[in-house]
Order: C-alpha cells, then structure tokens, then sequence
C-alpha cells in the first residue's frame, strides 16, 4: 500500500515546506486591550461538535497533486469515518477512528488494517507533539482554551494581531490570527526554541452553523513535521447535529485479510 494514499486516509487533517515566523513586536496599551477582548470573543463561543460532510481532499509533494472525493462524519473530541472514492466514484478506502484505535478497509485489495492512533504509522501524517484530542478543534477552526491561557499579543508589519499561546510538551508554542471576523484565520504549531513551523492550519470560506461560531469551508495544512501539504474543501455540509458514536465503527467484511499493524510496520 502507498503511503501517501495512507496519508491522505489517516491525516486530513490533516511536504516539509519551510514556513517562516512574521517579524512582530510585543503589543501593548489600548490595542492590547481590544485584542484580547476580541480573543476572549472568539473563545467564548458556543460552537457545533459534530459535522457530516462531503469533502475533497488534495494531496501534494513531490512536484505531484492528487484529489479524491470522500464523506466524512466527525465528532468532538476524536471520532473521524471517511469514505474516499477514486476520481470516478469508486470505493477504495473506508476509515473509521475513536481517536485511541482505528480501523481501514481498502476494497481495492479486500484488505483490513487496525492499530492504536498512536502508531507511528499514523503520527507520520498527525504528529505526535498534536494530541488525538485535539483533530475536532483543528477541524472546526478552534483552538483548545487551555492552549492561549496567559497568551502574548504580537502585532506584525500590517498591522495583525498574533497571539503566542502555551503547550502540553513544553517544547512548542500554539500561534494563531484571527481575522477580520473575529475567525480563525491561520494556527501555527512552531519549535519553542528554533521558531521552525512544524505544523500550520490555513482558514477561509466560512459558513454559518446553528452555533455561534462557523465552520471552514477550506483547510490547509502544511509545516515541516508533514510529508506533503494538504487541503481539506468541504464541498457540501448536510448537518452539525450529533452522531451516534457507533456510527464511527468500521466491521470489516469476512472475506477481508485483517492486519494488526504495530511500529515495525
């Protein structure tokens, strides 16, 4: 099985490009008073926590582009069932994931494959320094509150805010923009000590939800801790209400050849 076509399965969410750090200085006074009334804004609502999609995902590197239609149903905190079709609507992977275990059919070969999300497999496409908890936040354009408790406010050259926020490793620091709409725009995940992007979320095309925050038309991912760069378009949306949890339960049929991967593979 071709690891991109694992990739693109595994990470939607999610090529080591270089992406580099805006020059800023520390914002004070009145104009750090009014960001951090707009940050506690945009924390402070009450948003979706499940979403039933049709997506197309593109994958790139290599001087190479691939996309493929899917479904997806995700809920908070991890749930994740994506269908990927080929280009002409056929079937070649199904994948279903409780945020610890997952589980993928490919009907291209009858084959089944299940394993801990935390394989390295898998941490490839979603790196380790991500938490499992976390893919529903960066799905939906949100940020963990937790991460930008006793945040600094930056402000660049033209004028936009950024916000360095804490993490769970103490090794990298959350950095985010919020945009004129008070969404958010881009969530970086850079090196503590080096200031290297090691991973980047990219946020256009909103649309409303029955909340009050909205849900992006348009993902894209990239930094130096992915192989590729990829984009997520949510080309229809058919509900934000709840999913039952065993919708993300994939049964394998009994013809299929399981495999149980492990590190070694």
């Amino acid at each position: 099985m071709k690891a991109h076509w694992i990739g693109l399965g595994l990470a939607l969410l999610l090529g080591g490009c270089a992406i580099k750090l805006p020059q800023t200085e520390q914002l004070g006074g009145r104009g750090l008073k009014q960001a951090e009334a707009r940050l506690n804004a945009f924390m402070g609502q009450s948003c979706v926590e499940a979403a039933d999609s049709d997506v197309k995902l593109t994958w790139r590197a290599y001087a190479q582009q691939e996309t493929y239609p899917a479904t997806m149903q995700a809920a908070a905190p991890a749930l994740l069932r994506l269908a990927l079709n080929d280009p002409l609507g056929r079937p070649l992977f199904l994948l279903g994931a409780d945020g610890k275990t997952f589980t993928l059919a490919d009907n291209r070969k009858s084959l089944g494959y299940t394993g801990s999300t935390e394989l390295k497999f898998i941490r490839r496409f979603l790196p380790a320094f991500i938490p499992m908890d976390d893919m529903f936040f960066w799905l939906s354009g949100r940020v963990r509150p937790e991460r930008m408790r006793a945040a600094a406010a930056r402000l660049d050259g033209e004028g936009r805010v950024w916000w360095h926020g804490g993490s769970s490793d103490g090794k990298t620091v959350h950095i985010l923009a919020l945009d004129e709409e008070n969404r958010l725009s881009r969530h970086l995940i850079a090196d503590k000590q080096t200031d290297e992007v090691l991973f980047e979320a990219r946020y256009s095309g909103y649309q409303k939800t029955p909340k009050d925050c909205a849900w992006p038309g348009r993902i894209e991912l990239a930094g130096k801790a992915l192989e590729a760069e990829y984009t997520i378009e949510f080309s229809e949306i058919f509900g934000f209400s709840p999913i039952e949890p065993q919708r993300f339960h994939v049964t394998l049929p009994p013809h299929f050849t399981v495999k149980q991967m492990t590190d070694k593979d």
